[in-house]
């Protein structure tokens, strides 16, 4: 966050977080992996071991002693998919800093559009994922369909969100419009009593002039009199 605010661009931030999935990928997978093949080095190839893998003889007779195994299954969509998403990403990064001079951050309508496209895009490689992984056998046909699909949902949720989020920006506006309005009036009126009260027609040097303004940047509840 500090290099996000204080950087004049983003380029520390996005290698901090760049970096610190490499560490957490490194070591999450690394480190249980490693213990896992001391683990099975010293355990060596127990009835439980030989049963689990009596599917593939191949690999109980290369390995008689034992051993950790992961065995290897089919990333292609999961890479094809990822790479969807990392390229929709730096085309948005890279369209913000050219044309914006904010890859993060920046004009609060951008700013909004980006975190929601960023977060259905990781809703989106997570979901079809997780479908992949309950579909092993899945045709290419319906891998297509399924990118393809999600694609769509993330566009919509983007138009519903942005729908949702403007609604609410004019909820807010109309709301501050009504309260400034009858504030405004209020402080009239008061000011109107206050030189019929004392027989002014115009307030005397010393008592301020009633000013609406307030109290804190977005406060629509509040207000003060200066």
């Amino acid at each position: 966050m500090v290099a996000a605010v204080d950087d004049p661009t983003a380029d520390a931030a996005v290698g901090n977080v760049t970096g610190s999935n490499s560490v957490n990928v490194f070591l999450g997978l690394g480190l249980p992996w490693m213990i896992a093949s001391i683990y099975w080095s010293v355990e060596g190839s127990t009835e439980e071991w030989r049963k689990k893998y009596e599917e593939y003889p191949k690999l109980v007779g290369a390995y008689p002693d034992g051993g950790f195994v992961v065995l290897a299954g089919d990333l292609s969509f999961s890479v094809v998919t990822f790479s969807i998403c990392c390229v929709i990403a730096i085309g948005v990064i890279y369209y913000r800093g050219k044309n914006l001079g904010a890859e993060l951050g920046g004009p609060k309508a951008m700013k909004i559009n980006t975190a929601i496209l960023f977060v259905c895009l990781w809703v989106f490689y997570v979901s079809l994922a997780s479908w992949k992984t309950f579909e092993p056998d899945a045709t290419a046909e319906r891998m297509v369909l399924a990118i393809f699909v999600g694609l769509t949902i993330v566009v919509a949720s983007m138009l519903l969100v942005n729908m949702g989020v403007r609604c609410v920006n004019h909820i807010n506006i109309a709301h501050y419009e009504r309260l400034k309005d009858a504030t405004t009036s209020a402080l009239l009126e008061q000011s109107s009593k206050y030189k019929a009260d004392h027989g002014f027609s115009e307030l005397p040097q010393g008592v301020p002039e009633l000013v609406l303004k307030p109290v804190a940047a977005g406060d629509l509840a509040e207000f003060t009199v200066a």
